[in-house]
């Protein structure tokens, strides 16, 4: 479970959420918490990384870049619900319109987003994000993810941070999968 900034202790509306998170690690979920502050939520991960406000999409896509560059996201899922085709006909038309291309192509955009590079932005230590990162990868489709409040809203262009977080749920194909990030209204 990748949280983002706080959310056990958010509102009486979000205590439902916090209980399956708590029921949840109790099974053997690991929880991974994204906060600057040593919130309720953090003092509950099995891996605080308090990042500096406003890079956790350094972090995120350190992380993707590890699933790509190691081979470890989901082929199949990327292949059948991502508009790979398309990109190469837009953005690389001299490329061959095969999915192989692509993943080569996925490989030298993220190139740049080391785990070096992230603990650069972040402010941590590049062990804590390869081990985070290692979890990631090991999660699969059982990854659930979410985004609360501080990243998002707290920062210009916050909203970077919930497209990296859904990018890794994209390469995990932990999208409307068992134990992974069902859309909104799935679960109500």
């Amino acid at each position: 479970i990748l949280l983002i900034s706080a959310h056990l202790e958010s509102g009486h509306y979000f205590n439902p959420h916090a209980q399956r998170i708590i029921e949840a690690k109790r099974r053997g979920a690991k929880i991974i918490v994204l906060d600057p502050r040593l919130s309720n939520t953090a003092s509950q991960a099995d891996h605080w990384l308090p990042v500096w406000p406003g890079s956790e999409p350094a972090l995120l896509l350190a992380i993707a870049r590890h699933l790509i560059v190691s081979g470890r996201f989901d082929r199949d899922f990327v292949r059948r619900w991502t508009n790979w085709e398309q990109y190469l006909a837009a953005v690389r038309p001299e490329l061959p319109r095969t999915f192989e291309a692509f993943e080569e192509e996925l490989g030298r955009l993220y190139a740049a987003y080391t785990f070096a590079y992230a603990a650069q932005e972040t402010g941590l230590p590049e062990e804590q994000i390869a081990a985070v990162a290692e979890l990631i990868a090991d999660a699969g489709p059982a990854l659930a993810a979410h985004n609360w409040r501080a990243s998002s809203a707290g920062v210009v262009g916050g909203w970077l941070t919930a497209r990296c977080l859904f990018f890794l749920n994209v390469l995990t194909g932990s999208v409307g999968a068992p134990g992974g990030t069902s859309p909104n209204a799935w679960d109500k």
